[in-house]
């Protein structure tokens, strides 16, 4: 009876999404989680800078005229990326100060596996299944 049974289901993955309780603990490591990435954008925007600079000028030097302008080009949009980037971040900091304790914070998204058989409802089975934390520790699991 064990090899029709496992002959009739199969394993798949779902996503099971993960929240946070809102605390006073959970929110200051958001600001600072969010604080260091933006150090990190800061530190590439200025690795970048240096490290162009000189090849620009290598560029200019050659009389490579032409690849010196898309080259400055390319690397005004790489800067705008890293503005943008840098200005989203900023916004989820203010976003995450105004954080109402006790109210639930989407994290993200994560992949498990499920069974399903014949038999069973398939999207009650890979779809709405929620892990819910507090301070790193789970509180509730919630498959709708």
């Amino acid at each position: 009876m064990a090899e029709k049974t496992k002959k009739n289901s199969i394993e798949l993955k779902r996503v099971v999404m993960v929240k946070a309780i809102v605390t006073e603990a959970f929110k200051q490591n958001l600001i600072k989680e969010l604080e260091r990435a933006i150090g990190n954008l800061d530190a590439q925007t200025a690795q970048i800078t240096d490290r162009s600079k000189a090849y620009f000028d290598s560029l200019k030097k050659k009389g490579l005229m032409q690849k010196a302008a898309a080259f400055k080009h390319q690397l005004e949009e790489e800067k705008n990326k890293q503005a943008a980037a840098k200005a989203d971040l900023t916004m989820k900091i203010e976003e995450a100060k105004k954080l109402q304790l006790g109210t639930e914070f989407v994290q993200g998204p994560l992949e498990g596996p499920v069974d399903v058989a014949v038999g069973d409802n398939l999207y009650k089975k890979v779809g709405g299944a929620e892990i819910i934390v507090k301070d790193g520790i789970i509180q509730e699991i919630r498959n709708d």
